[in-house]
C-alpha cells in the first residue's frame, strides 16, 4: 500500500511458561503459548480494518501488542514510517499521543474512584497539555476540554463530576471514546467496543465512530467477533484463526466471495433475515479449537477443515478423509483410551476384532471400505497392545496431508487467503514445516 499509516510485519506474541530459574534447575522445558504467530497487514490513512475471529484467536493481543501495551516476541510494527518496537522513552510517549485504544469492557476500563472529568482529562495531564492555557489555569483548561469531548460523544459537560457507576454501559463506552480522542490521535484500536452493549446502543456508538472518523480523519483497527457489525463499519477485513491471519480483503469481496474454508464457515453461521432461512441447518465445524500451547503443524485450521487435502495417490472422499483425520487428531491429543474400548468390547482382552469394531464405532464417524479400512484397522490393532506410536505412524504414513507439512500464509494481493487450495497462485505463500515435531518456544 502506498499510503499506509500502520505496517505490521511477522508480528509474534508468545506467553512463556516454565521459564523460571527453578524450572531450569528441575529440568522443566520452556513452553510457549503462541497468542499471535507471525501476522502481517497494513492499514491506510483514514481506513477501518476489521479484525475478526473466534474468542481466543489473538485479536485483542494483536491490538495491544502493536501499541506496545504488551511487548512483542518478534516482528515489527511501523507507524508513519517509524519502528514502534525500537522507540525510546521520548519517542514512545510521542507515539502514545498519535495512537490510542478503546477497551472492550466499559465497566472495568474506567477507574471507579475518579470522576468522568478526571478520566477524560488524564491523558492531557500525563502529556503536559496545554503548554499555554492563557488566562485560565491548566486544570481549568483541561476540564473545559473534557467537557467539550463529552459533548462531542453525545454526553453533557454537566456530567463531569459524576463517577462511572452512575452511567449505563453505552454511556461508559462513550466516555472511553472521549478519553481516546483527548490527545487528538491519528489511529485508534477499537477492541470490541460494542460487544457488551444492547443492539440499539450498538447502533448509536457505531454511528458515532463513523462521524468521528469523518470529522477527525481517524484510522481504525476495529476488533470484533460480530460479523454484521464488521460489515457495517469496515473497509477491509482480516480473519484470524489461532494466532494467524487466514484471509484478508475488501469487506464486500470477503462477504460475497469468501475464499478460506474458515471464513466460509464463519459466514455460514451468521443468521440471515429471510423467510427462506427457516429450517436452514448450519453445518458446524468438527472438533475443537486446538491449544495455542501446541498448535498444529502446517495449516492451523487443518484439524477442523472440511476441505483438507488428501495425498495425491489416495482415492478417498472428503467426508471419509475428514473422519480419518479426526481419528488421527484424537490419537495425537490422547482422546483414545484402549482400556475403555476393551472394557466395552471384551473385558477378557482376547477378541481383537471386537476391539477394532468398538474403536471404529467410537472414533470413526463414517463407514470405511477398501484400503482405507485396512490401514485404519491395522492402526487400531496396534492399540490393542497399547502401542500408540505405531498406531499414529501407520496412519501418518498413508494419510499425511500437505496441509500438515507446509504452512500457508496470506500472499501480497488485494484479497489473499492462507490456504493450500490456492497454492501456486500469488494469493498464498507456503513454507515447509515438520509435521512430526511440536513447535518449540523461542528463546
Amino acid at each position: 500500500m502506498t499510503n499506509s499509516l500502520l505496517a505490521v510485519r511477522d508480528l509474534q506474541k508468545y506467553y512463556f511458561e516454565q521459564d523460571t530459574l527453578i524450572d531450569s534447575l528441575l529440568g522443566r522445558g520452556q513452553q510457549s503459548v503462541k497468542a499471535v504467530d507471525g501476522i502481517s497487514f497494513e492499514i491506510e490513512r483514514g481506513e477501518t480494518l476489521g479484525l475478526v475471529g473466534e474468542s481466543g484467536c489473538g485479536k485483542s493481543t494483536t491490538g495491544e501488542t502493536l501499541l506496545r501495551l504488551r511487548e512483542a516476541t518478534g516482528g515489527s510494527v511501523r507507524f508513519d514510517g517509524q519502528n514502534v518496537f525500537e522507540m525510546g522513552d521520548d519517542d514512545l510517549k510521542a507515539f502514545r499521543k498519535e495512537a490510542q485504544i478503546v477497551f472492550q469492557d466499559p465497566f472495568s476500563s474506567l477507574d471507579p474512584r475518579m470522576t468522568i472529568g478526571d478520566i477524560v482529562a488524564e491523558p492531557l495531564k500525563i502529556h503536559g497539555i496545554p503548554d499555554d492555557s492563557g488566562d485560565a489555569s491548566k486544570r481549568e483548561w483541561r476540564r473545559d476540554k473534557a467537557g467539550e469531548l463529552l459533548e462531542r460523544v453525545g454526553l453533557s459537560a454537566n456530567q463531569l463530576d459524576r463517577y462511572p457507576h452512575e452511567f449505563s454501559g453505552g454511556q461508559r463506552q462513550r466516555i472511553g471514546i472521549a478519553r481516546a480522542l483527548a490527545l487528538e490521535p491519528d489511529f485508534i484500536v477499537l477492541d470490541e467496543p460494542v460487544s457488551a452493549l444492547d443492539v440499539s446502543v450498538q447502533a448509536q456508538v457505531l454511528n458515532l465512530l463513523d462521524d468521528l472518523q469523518d470529522e477527525f480523519g481517524l484510522t481504525y483497527l476495529f476488533i470484533a467477533h460480530d460479523l454484521s457489525v464488521v460489515r457495517h463499519i469496515c473497509d477491509r477485513v482480516a480473519v484470524m484463526y489461532l494466532g494467524n491471519i487466514v484471509e484478508l480483503g475488501p469487506t464486500a469481496d470477503l462477504f460475497e466471495s469468501p475464499k478460506h474454508p474458515y471464513t466460509k464457515a464463519l459466514l455460514e453461521s451468521v443468521p440471515r433475515p429471510s423467510t427462506d432461512e427457516h429450517g436452514r441447518r448450519v453445518e458446524a465445524l468438527s472438533g475443537d479449537v486446538p491449544s495455542p500451547r501446541n498448535p498444529p503443524s502446517g495449516c492451523r485450521f487443518r484439524t477442523r477443515c472440511p476441505q483438507v487435502i488428501p495425498p495425491d495417490d489416495l482415492d478417498i472422499d472428503q467426508e471419509t478423509y475428514r473422519a480419518v483425520m479426526d481419528l488421527r487428531d484424537a490419537l495425537a491429543v490422547g482422546d483414545v483410551n484402549p482400556d475403555h474400548i476393551w472394557e466395552a468390547a471384551d473385558p477378557e482382552r482376547v477378541d481383537t476384532e471386537a476391539f477394532i469394531e468398538e474403536a471404529r464405532s467410537r472414533h470413526v464417524a463414517v463407514e470405511l471400505h477398501g484400503e482405507v479400512a485396512g490401514v485404519v484397522d491395522t492402526a487400531l490393532s496396534h492399540l490393542t497392545e497399547g502401542d500408540f506410536e505405531r498406531a499414529r505412524e501407520t496412519l501418518r504414513d498413508r494419510f499425511e496431508s500437505r496441509c500438515e507439512t507446509h504452512r500457508p500464509a496470506v500472499g501480497d494481493v488485494p484479497h489473499p487467503a492462507a490456504c493450500h487450495l490456492y497454492e501456486g497462485s500469488p494469493e498464498v505463500t507456503v513454507t515447509e514445516t515438520n509435521a512430526n515435531t511440536p513447535a518449540e518456544a523461542d528463546d
